[in-house]
């Protein structure tokens, strides 16, 4: 279940009695109106608003890309305008946020730790990066998996010459890392590749299987090895941000933040379970790396973190202090 912050008795004091100057906002996101966020986050987000503020602010949830297809717009329909709130992942616009991505890395969060917990413990660490927006929510999804189209990979070196599509760049210098070739794209697209051979996989969560129907095209999954966590947001546009009344901007701050980014995890962690579960009962094969194949693969990466944090310090970004407050 999504986790919402409880709007309490202070709300009727902020909510506006009138609809008279009703404001309608509009949300876009690039997936189906069954897709889990949308169904536990999207909507039960626009029926609150309308609740606290009696009607006087809604939110029109836009799905399948109705203002705009393709995912990897996604944050600029957010600057531009098109939308007011939209849902992105950082990934596909890895330029403007490289400190924010040093999540995905292997070992720059502990290991079994609430990545998106320690995101919001120290989210004011990323103002820089999301100025242009105003930010609503910040999460990340279950442990990426590689899942293939018709390769097993036991070991390390099974993954040689194959091409793996990632999310984002931090990912494909993972997969390069591992000895593949990285091909990005964005998830809509890669049903149909990985059913033609364009790219033999991708490394991503399991919830993909059911949300973009990708276990009818995975026949192995393997898992073991330290991967990436793909992060996931929910911003604003500056603009419309501003015009809301001060009253509206508590409610939206009361009903976003960290709780909801916690019910995001949960919802996408809930139903990544849920599709491997159902993929596995279809007759799908999960293939657990031995110890020693896992380690293989740790090896291969184990310097990616250091030395992407090298980088995005050297340009100014003080990723060291951003992955040492991550840790603690």
């Amino acid at each position: 279940m999504t986790v919402f912050k409880s709007i309490l008795g202070g709300a009727a004091a902020l909510a506006i009695s009138s609809a008279a100057f009703a404001e309608e906002l509009k949300l876009a996101h690039f997936s189906s109106i069954k897709y889990h966020l949308h169904v536990e986050m999207f909507v039960p987000l626009s029926e609150k608003v309308a609740e606290a503020t009696g009607g006087a602010t809604t939110i029109r949830v836009y799905p399948g890309g109705e203002l705009g297809a393709g995912p990897v717009k996604q944050y600029d329909r957010a600057i531009d305008g098109v939308a007011d709130i939209v849902y992105a992942l950082p990934g596909y616009t890895a330029s403007q946020f490289k400190k924010t991505l040093l999540v995905e890395l292997p070992g720059v969060v502990k290991p079994g730790a609430n990545k998106t917990e320690e995101i919001w413990n120290n989210i004011e660490m990323l103002d820089e990066e999301f100025r242009r927006t105003k930010l609503l929510g910040l999460w990340t999804a279950g442990d990426a998996v590689l899942l293939m189209a018709e390769k097993r990979i036991e070991q390390l070196s099974d993954l040689e010459g194959l091409k793996i599509r990632v999310p984002s760049k931090n990912t494909g210098r993972l997969i390069e890392a591992w000895g593949a070739t990285a091909v990005s794209m964005p998830i809509t697209e890669v049903y149909q590749s990985m059913d033609t051979g364009v790219v033999d996989g991708t490394l991503v969560d399991t919830s993909v299987l059911t949300s973009f129907k990708l276990g009818e095209v995975t026949k192995f999954i393997t898992r073991g090895m330290n991967a990436t966590n793909s992060v996931f947001m929910l911003i604003m546009n500056r603009d419309s941000w501003e015009s809301l009344d001060a009253d509206t901007q508590a409610i939206f701050t009361d009903l976003t933040g960290a709780d909801m980014s916690e019910g995001g995890r949960i919802t996408m962690t809930s139903a990544s379970d849920r599709a491997l579960a159902n993929w596995l009962d279809g007759g799908g094969e999960v293939i657990d790396l031995s110890a020693e194949a896992a380690a293989e693969f740790n090896f291969a990466s184990d310097n990616l973190a250091a030395t992407v944090i090298a980088e995005l310090d050297g340009e100014g970004k003080d990723a060291s202090g951003w992955a040492a407050a991550l840790k603690n």
